[in-house]
């Protein structure tokens, strides 16, 4: 019966006018515009972690609290590179960067270009690091050195 079909579709096929069988016209639309950049297509509103749940009111898997307080303040009193925490490192075109998070203040901060921004992009003084692997070393002015491996 399966047999009976396959031949039947094929003396169809065949017998097919050569006109008919001709391609279709393809029709491409060619854009001139370049591709956007990451920066130009993904401008968050803030530098929230992407590897940690979202905590904002009214989330269903958030917590529902609120930060308050200068943060500002916060973080010039009590930040020490030996608080922070490797969240994840990413790689993109230009580079290796290290996303960190200070266990005291819940800040972000990235590790970009041997730079320690925070996340108004405002570069951390005194700070450097390299990002090697899945470590990352970071280094003060005064020579201190905290090294932090990838939790798998």
């Amino acid at each position: 019966m399966a047999k009976n079909i396959i031949i039947l579709l094929i003396v169809l096929a065949a017998s097919r006018p050569a006109a008919a069988a001709g391609p279709a016209a393809a029709q491409v639309a060619v854009s001139t515009q370049p591709p956007l950049t990451v920066e130009q297509a993904y401008k968050p509103v803030n530098g929230r972690d992407p590897f940690i749940p979202a905590t904002v009111y009214g989330d269903q898997k958030g917590t529902g609290k609120l930060g308050g307080g200068s943060a500002a303040d916060v973080q010039k009193a009590t930040f020490t590179i030996y608080g922070l925490t490797l969240t994840g490192i990413l790689e993109d075109s230009r580079g290796r960067q290290a996303l960190l998070r200070d266990s005291a203040t819940g800040a972000l901060y990235l590790l970009k270009a041997g730079r320690l921004v925070d996340s108004k992009k405002k570069q951390v003084p005194g700070v450097s690091g390299v990002v090697k692997g899945k470590q990352v070393i970071l280094m003060t002015e005064d020579k201190k050195v905290h090294q932090l491996n990838l939790r798998e």
